[in-house]
């Protein structure tokens, strides 16, 4: 227990001689005004507030009247409805109380104005707690008394009337003895009513009832039911008589005995309405009784019967308010905090029936109203966040749901009254009631299952427009507690507990709140006083939950939320309004433009469904984070289940993105969230939307908006592809999107990996590539990448080349042209669509024809694809080849190695085209090579070796060509065979260039290296070599040497193998003749440069064969030793010219060779004739036809045999 109680308890209820405080009014009140407007404060008066008035329901049971000879006072206070008076079938039931004046004039209406019904109910007449009594014209009491007469069979027991009137009857008995014999009634009337069954108890007896059966007694009609039989009607006459009573003792003595008659409820309500009748006169006797009373229960617990405590609880407590209203205002106003103590400590430590909880919040109400009457400003009601703490714990306990409400109902009320008074509630017991009062209201059943449950029996007291009633009362209830404190702060703590309701699946949950949020916004928007304590900040929540109701499938609903926003903007307009002569602008600082616009004139209709409407007059309002956390929420309902909803929350987005997304916060959730749920978005308008507002925020945040789209890129799906395509089709997006992503695509800084493989790459280039990829994808050609073609060629077969290895080889890393599943696909994939966008249509099917997309997705293959790329692309269309060059130039400097080596090689594959060398100056060009040419990595020499080599195709000076010889022929001798190969193809071209009797000597060792490739697989390697090794062997002016000889011994039988190669026919023609020349053998016939070998072929390879045997037999055996391995070659040609050579030299074998080399030369001339080639195959049949005519005595007869049945076998094979 609270010490304030403890102390309290001991003081026994003395007076305070302080100062009396004050009420808590904003201005102060007459007594009249109380008279007119019951216990209200000035703020209910309000026009948003007014519909307090209208429901809140009589709390108070009524009163019988007392006799008039009471002393005047002043008004009383005019008591809430609790529950809709029943009509009574006796007439009995008119339920008119009074707490300070127990008598009513007869045949008048009151001139108070009590507490309006709701719209939609019908006018009553509502009943008042204690009448006032007025004296009547002729200075007699014009009040109804509480007459003697009606209780004269109280007398008859007595035998006292004989004929007299009951009041001269009484007046002749003594005090004790009128009350005695009142007592003694009562407590024969409790015996009859059984204590058990409240069902059985009597009706009360209103002062209404009294007096219309009074004058039914008078006329000649008969009521069933006389009130001088009713029960309560004695406790009244019981009060009455203590009232009038002088004798403190006596007065004790009884209020002893009224306390321990034990009955049912409306027992106690009768004991609690009497001790409020005796207060007027006797409140210290009944503070000190009450309080001695309450100790004493709480200490006999153990000796009382179960439920008495609880049941004696209650109404202590309930005659503590009864008290309070019947108490006179000087006598009642020292004593508030003993009355607050008191009922707050019967409140504790025991569990809680209804009728306990009932009792004290009545007690709580009737103790506000009692102080309304002292009439003091500034007051603070005693000990009200305890009053709070308890009507917290009474709402906790109610179910969720219940169709019993009349607790919840009077809680609610309850809390309604003490928000007029003062102190403030704190945040957090404020926030408290608001969650515990919203959910249990919101959460009451439906009207329908109302309409089914109202006047049952369970339920009789409780119809459809009370469960709307308790509604209404709850809105009441918050905007009572916004009042305490009308500022931003508080209307954020009760609207928290309202939004999450408003979200309801269940439509008459989502009505009330929405219906409730209305009303709160109404009534800060009509408060002239309501401030702005610190920033709304959930402002843009609130709006993007209201907004996107406005399609609810009610209309009512959409409606109200209409109107909750037209009230929601007038809150803000009016803070700003007061400064708007002097500083017309908002907290961004740009000038309001709404303000002047016509919605004032509008009315609250304005937003009904006209999203765009809302983002205009909010955009402005609302700061960074709440416009982002409107989007956001909008996003959320892209996908409801409610097509109008999902409608309704794309265009919002789209208009508030559209309105304000330049300072949206956050923008990669936002993106990630509409990434995420648009493939849940089933109707294609929402969808449109969607992607709308996506185009609109890209308008306002486009380097933003592709950041965060690249996030989102690294996988190519269906919802990226639309994202990305709805941003290509934009007019003026399309061309503001390529820059940036060409931008991204050349970042190369590693982000993450793609795996844990050695090949990494940075992850935005990928998703750069994605991006290109679908923005690309359209078959039509686009204007807008002209300017920037040659930055995305070079750039994305950077990229290819970055990530080639990293995903699947081959042609079917980009099988899958909408949707790459690779890096490398997707790559090679936005480069065939750019060179489609680009009108480059015919190089790309020669492209694809020639294999170069295959060459490119296979790392072995990869520069043969981009040489092949680089030649076919400006084969025809000439128009980026300049500019492709220039970048290709400005790669050559790059940092990282991967792209100085794709600039390199574009550099050199470029130079290819003739157009190139008359646009630069050469030497800038050749300068450029030669440094590359001695770097140490052998990608870079066989790039620039290769560079100068189409780059000699221009005229040249030797002074310019003199210094790059050396260097070639350097490596020309290179055990790398691709740069060897390079080199020799290059310094072929460039000794057309040179004076090869000058410059050859420096290549003497050359010579040798070259015949390794006079049979290389690669035709062009094989001409450049034999051409080559012909211009050198010219250039020789020192006279022949030995060893040089040697070597040009070993080149004869490879050069007259290449004179039936439609390749290396020329030049091995002219280097067989310079090899004579050279050889110095003088007497060559004439005709012999003239011969054509593939004309009579055995004729001139027989008259060459004479000739060479002639001057170089000694070499035959080598020289046999070459046409045995050219019979082995992979070309179909050069394996028939071996066959005619050995068939032509085969009489000089016969006695130069042995007969090892005989039979080997045999076997493989056997092994050559079933050749698939027919024509190689007769010709081997022939050569060893003529080669057994010489040479078959040395040959092994079962060789011979051995090979003829595997021919014959074989032969037979063929012919199957």
């Amino acid at each position: 227990m609270n010490p304030f109680i403890k102390e309290l308890l001991k003081s026994k209820a003395v007076e305070s001689k302080g100062p009396a405080p004050q009420t808590s009014r904003g201005r102060r009140e007459s007594r009249e005004a109380v008279r007119t407007t019951g216990f209200q404060p000035s703020s209910f008066q309000e026009p948003a507030n007014q519909g307090t008035s209208q429901i809140l329901p009589i709390l108070l049971k009524p009163l019988v009247p007392a006799s008039a000879e009471l002393t005047e006072r002043s008004q009383p206070v005019a008591l809430p409805k609790l529950v809709q008076p029943q009509p009574s079938e006796s007439g009995l039931g008119a339920n008119t109380t009074d707490g300070r004046d127990p008598c009513r004039v007869q045949g008048k209406t009151s001139k108070e104005q009590f507490l309006p019904k709701l719209p939609a109910a019908k006018p009553k007449t509502s009943a008042r707690l204690m009448p006032k009594r007025k004296p009547s014209e002729g200075g007699a009491s014009s009040l109804l008394e509480c007459s003697d007469e009606n209780f004269s069979y109280l007398l008859n027991s007595k035998k006292l009337l004989k004929g007299k009137p009951a009041r001269e009857a009484v007046e002749t008995m003594d005090e004790s003895e009128v009350l005695d014999t009142i007592l003694a009634h009562l407590q024969q009337s409790l015996q009859r009513t059984p204590a058990t069954d409240p069902r059985q108890a009597t009706r009360r007896l209103t002062a209404a009832g009294i007096s219309a059966a009074s004058q039914k007694t008078a006329g000649p009609q008969k009521s069933p039911k006389t009130p001088s039989q009713d029960k309560t009607a004695l406790y009244y006459y019981y009060g009455v008589k203590l009232r009038e009573s002088r004798n403190k003792d006596l007065v004790c003595k009884h209020l002893h005995i009224l306390l321990k008659l034990a009955g049912q409820d409306e027992d106690r309500e009768a004991i609690s309405e009497a001790v409020g009748l005796v207060a007027s006169c006797h409140l210290p006797e009944i503070l000190a009784i009450l309080g001695d009373y309450g100790h004493s229960v709480r200490k006999r617990k153990s000796l009382q019967k179960p439920g008495f405590e609880r049941w004696m609880r209650a109404t202590l407590m309930l005659c503590y308010g009864y008290a309070a209203v019947g108490a006179k205002a000087e006598d009642m106003f020292p004593q508030a905090e003993l009355f607050v103590a008191e009922i707050l400590f019967q409140m504790q430590g025991i569990d809680k029936d209804e009728g306990m909880k009932r009792c004290f919040l009545r007690s709580v109400v009737m103790i506000t109203k009692a102080l309304q009457h002292c009439g003091k400003e500034d007051f603070c009601v005693p000990h009200k966040t305890e009053l709070a703490t308890g009507i917290i714990e009474v709402l906790d306990e109610e179910p969720l749901g219940s169709c019993s409400i009349q607790v919840l109902h009077q809680a609610i009320i309850t809390i309604s009254c003490l928000t007029a008074w003062k102190p403030p509630l704190d945040s957090d017991i404020r926030s408290s009631l608001v969650c515990k009062s919203v959910e249990k209201v919101f959460s009451l059943p439906s009207l329908e299952v109302t309409k089914l449950r109202a006047g049952s029996p369970a339920h009789p007291t409780q119809t459809q427009d009370f469960y709307q009633q308790t509604v209404n009362a709850c809105n009441s209830m918050l905007t009572g507690l916004l009042s305490e404190s009308p500022n931003t702060e508080t209307l954020k703590e009760i609207l928290l507990h309202t939004n999450g309701w408003i979200e309801s699946p269940k439509k008459y949950e989502r009505g009330r709140a929405v219906s409730s949020t209305n009303y709160i916004l109404k009534f800060a928007s009509e408060r002239s006083d309501f401030a702005f304590t610190q920033e709304f900040s959930l402002l843009g929540h609130l709006v993007a939950m209201l907004s996107l109701r406005i399609a609810d499938s009610v209309k009512d609903i959409g409606m109200q939320a209409a109107e909750a926003l037209y009230y929601l903007h007038r809150i803000i307009m009016g803070q700003q309004e007061r400064d708007m002569e002097k500083k017309p602008k908002n907290k961004k600082g740009n000038i309001v433009k709404w303000f002047r616009e016509d919605f004032l004139v509008s009315g609250p209709s304005v937003f009904f469904k006209n999203p765009t409407k809302i983002a205009k007059a909010f955009g402005e309002h609302l700061a960074p984070s709440q416009i982002s956390e409107l989007a956001l929420k909008a996003i959320v309902h892209l996908r409801h289940e409610e097509v109008a909803i999902s409608r309704g929350a794309g265009v919002l987005l789209s208009s508030f993105l559209e309105e304000c997304g330049v300072d949206v916060q956050d923008l990669p959730t936002m993106i990630k969230d509409l990434y995420q749920n648009l493939p849940a978005i089933t109707d294609p308008v929402t969808k449109e939307e969607t992607l709308k507002a996506l185009c609109n925020l890209a308008l306002k945040r486009l380097n933003g908006v592709l950041d965060s789209l690249l996030e989102c890129s690294l996988e190519c799906n269906k919802s990226i592809a639309e994202m990305w395509k709805a941003l290509a089709c934009e007019p003026h997006l399309r061309m503001r999107l390529i820059r940036p992503l060409l931008k991204r695509l050349k970042d190369k800084e590693s982000l993450s990996d793609i795996d844990q493989r050695r090949h990494s790459t940075s992850l935005v280039p990928i998703a750069a590539t994605n991006a290109l990829c679908l923005i690309l994808s359209s078959p039509e050609p686009v204007d807008e990448i002209q300017g920037t073609f040659a930055h995305l060629l070079i750039a994305l077969v950077t990229q290819i080349y970055m990530v080639i290895g990293t995903g699947r080889r081959g042609s079917n890393s980009s099988s899958n042209a909408e949707f790459p599943d690779t890096p490398l696909g997707s790559a090679i994939q936005a480069l065939k669509n750019l060179i489609t966008c680009a009108s480059y249509g015919k190089e790309y099917n020669i492209l694809g024809t020639q294999g170069c997309w295959d060459m490119l997705a296979t790392p072995e293959n990869f520069f043969e694809g981009l040489f092949q790329l680089m030649r076919v692309l400006f084969e025809y269309n000439k128009m980026h080849l300049n500019v492709t060059f220039k970048l290709a130039y400005t790669y050559l400097h790059r940092p990282h190695i991967k792209e100085r080596t794709i600039g390199m090689a574009c550099f050199t594959e470029l130079l290819f085209h003739r157009e190139i060398g008359p646009l630069y100056v050469k030497q800038d060009i050749l300068d450029v090579l030669r440094e590359w040419m001695g770097q140490p990595c052998p990608l870079m020499q066989i790039l620039s070796i290769r560079g100068l080599g189409y780059f000699l195709q221009h005229s040249f000076k030797e002074k310019a060509l003199e210094p790059f010889l050396s260097p070639l022929l350097t490596c020309a001798l290179d055990s790398d065979r691709n740069v060897a190969k390079e080199s020799i193809k290059t310094l072929h071209n460039m000794f057309r260039h040179l004076d090869t009797k000058d410059y050859a000597p420096m290549g003497l060792t050359l010579i040798p290296h070259l015949l390794r490739y006079f049979n290389d697989h690669d035709s062009e390697m094989r001409a450049s070599s034999i051409g080559l090794f012909g211009m050198m062997l010219k250039g020789m002016k020192d006279g022949p040497k030995q060893s040089l000889k040697e070597d040009v011994s070993k080149a004869f039988v490879p050069l007259l193998v290449q004179l039936t190669d439609p390749w290396t026919r020329v030049v091995s023609k002219d280097a067989f003749a310079t090899c004579i020349h050279y050889m110095n053998w003088g007497d060559m016939p004439k005709d012999l440069g003239e011969l054509d070998p593939n004309f009579a072929p055995f004729y001139v390879y027989r008259t060459i064969c004479k000739y060479i045997m002639q001057k170089n037999r000694e070499k035959l055996p080598e020289m046999a030793a070459q046409m045995v391995d050219s019979l082995k070659s992979r070309f179909t040609s050069h394996r028939e010219a071996a066959a005619i050579l050995i068939g032509c030299n085969a009489h000089y074998m016969k006695q130069d060779l042995s007969t090892k080399e005989i039979e080997n030369i045999y076997m493989t001339l056997r092994e050559l004739q079933a050749d698939h080639e027919p024509t190689v195959a007769k010709t081997a049949a022939e050569a060893i036809e003529e080669f057994l005519r010489h040479c078959g005595h040395r040959v092994n007869p079962k060789t011979i045999h051995s090979t003829s049945v595997r021919r014959s076998s074989m032969a037979s094979e063929t012919r199957k």
